[in-house]
């Protein structure tokens, strides 16, 4: 088997999220974070042959660059990569000792926001918040329009940077922290639950779908607005 370049992103960003990975037989890979506040999931063109565990995925990927376009074969308790008169045998962890994803998928709840956003307009609201030394990044409803910004909701005379990227009738602050969005350069169709959680969707990809769930923090509010045709 042999790792596309869109897969080996995917991987690489998930280490942002947990050093660690379990491996499953299939054409998914999932991850989530120690603190259990992001789960993400991705649907990939290769096809995982059998389980396997790995302590340090960026050790990992740092073994597979030592090769261009090697192969992976994996065994039981050990996956070996391979090109031409070279090879690694890279031992397979003990999955006790890594924090794994559930098995299930999670239900989420229908959503009371739903709107897309450009990668361009996630990465500018990541930088102002590094910029500015912002904590958080907030999906906000107000007077109709849907803004995604960079704030400190703990200091009422924090800077404020807002990008503006939908409509709404509602009135809402769903807040992130800014840790707990590791996603991949990507546009999103991202959904809100008023129940604490998100859902982060890639749109317009080729080799592989990405979903992320990110928890929302505990003072975000939502208010319904008023839909009757006037």
């Amino acid at each position: 088997m042999q790792l596309s370049e869109a897969t080996a992103n995917v991987l690489k960003n998930f280490s942002q999220i947990n050093p660690s990975i379990q491996f499953k037989a299939g054409q998914e890979l999932r991850t989530v974070s120690p603190q259990k506040t992001v789960m993400a999931k991705a649907t990939i063109d290769e096809a995982i042959p059998s389980d396997g565990a790995i302590y340090d995925l960026n050790r990992f990927m740092g073994v597979l660059s030592l090769f261009e376009e090697p192969n992976l074969v994996f065994h039981d308790s050990k996956v070996t990569v391979e090109k031409e008169k070279r090879k690694i045998n890279y031992t397979f962890a003990d999955p006790q000792m890594i924090v794994t994803p559930p098995e299930k998928d999670i239900s989420f709840p229908d959503p009371e926001v739903s709107v897309t956003a450009s990668w361009s307009e996630i990465s500018q609201v990541l930088k102002a918040a590094a910029v500015m030394q912002l904590p958080e990044i907030a999906l906000i409803g107000s007077s109709g329009e849907v803004y995604i910004s960079a704030i400190d909701s703990k200091n009422p005379t924090a800077d404020v940077y807002s990008s503006e990227i939908g409509e709404t009738t509602d009135e809402f602050t769903f807040i992130f922290k800014v840790e707990n969005l590791k996603l991949l350069n990507l546009s999103y169709l991202i959904e809100v639950s008023a129940k604490g959680i998100a859902k982060f969707t890639s749109i317009n990809t080729e080799g592989c779908k990405l979903e992320y769930f990110v928890a929302t923090e505990t003072n975000s509010n939502f208010n319904k607005g008023d839909n009757d045709d006037v």
